[in-house]
């Protein structure tokens, strides 16, 4: 994966074939997992809905969606009196926010060629959707396979079932962090425009 600066605090991401088809997949997944906790589409009352309120009371017994959506209070009446009137909305903008990601990659659920490129620009107005689909996917791939401190991650690279989860987890932050640290930087005459994405040690 490369990062390329653009004019305007903008940038252009290439990912090979490989990346590209495991970010767009994973960002699927992201997607059906909102979807299956979405009550607007049950909702009777369509003003309701269009108002982006509303959702349940209790944390999600799912602890993905629970990272996604956490108590916003200590106190269990306070935090579900919050969460029935805010969910929903939240919910379908990290919705939006994850479409609009997989629109812009444009491989509509399949595979590029493998030997092409794909290319992304990125601007100033796109960027937040970026920024918060790949939290995202980090917030819920740290909840799925227990990567709650740093202390975890060494204990789960040495285990063959979420050594790979965790490079993935891995990969997720070099693409944040790289896009974040370009379009703060912005361009500057004399540097390589060519940044390299290359395994990073965040953890969640």
């Amino acid at each position: 994966m490369k990062l390329l600066p653009l004019p305007g605090h903008g940038l252009r991401l290439l990912l090979d074939h490989d990346e590209a088809a495991m970010l767009d997949q994973l960002i699927a997944q992201l997607i059906q997992l909102l979807q299956s906790h979405s009550g607007t589409a049950l909702d009777p009352d369509p003003l309701f809905a269009s108002l982006e309120v509303g959702g349940s009371d209790a944390t999600p017994d799912d602890p993905a969606l629970a990272r996604l959506f956490p108590d916003a209070y200590e106190q269990d009446a306070d935090a579900g009196a919050f969460r029935s009137v805010t969910e929903q909305g939240l919910l379908n903008r990290k919705l939006q926010d994850a479409m609009d990601v997989t629109t812009a990659l444009g491989l509509g659920g399949g595979a590029p060629d493998e030997a092409a490129l794909v290319e992304v620009d990125i601007s100033h107005t796109t960027l937040p959707a970026w920024v918060r689909t790949v939290t995202a996917l980090r917030l819920a791939i740290a909840a799925r396979i227990g990567l709650d401190t740093p202390e975890d991650r060494p204990r789960l690279l040495d285990d063959e079932e979420t050594r790979g989860t965790v490079l993935v987890f891995d990969w997720l932050a070099a693409i944040l962090e790289s896009v974040l640290a370009i379009v703060e930087s912005g361009e500057r005459e004399g540097d390589d425009p060519d940044v390299d994405a290359g395994p990073s040690s965040s953890d969640a």
